[in-house]
């Protein structure tokens, strides 16, 4: 996975419901599973934009810049 990529699996984690197993409370253990597994995808995504910073080619920025305005919406 390539940065963006990160982005959007963390950003889809997080819209999703909070517990496939439908517990009836927030914070549960399976909630609390989903959300570490976007911590370390968005965690991944930030460093690759950092890795990358100036030297992002067109194409690149292109990439993310879809990636985060997909988000927004």
């Amino acid at each position: 996975m390539n940065g963006p990529q990160h982005w959007e699996e963390a950003d889809l984690i997080l819209r999703g419901d909070p517990c496939e197993y439908g517990c009836p409370h927030a914070g549960c253990p399976h909630e609390m599973r989903m959300i570490a597994r976007a911590q370390v995808h968005a965690a991944l995504a930030l460093t690759a934009a950092v890795v990358v910073g100036a030297d992002m080619k067109p194409t690149d920025r292109a990439e993310w810049q879809a990636v985060i305005r997909d988000g927004e919406s």
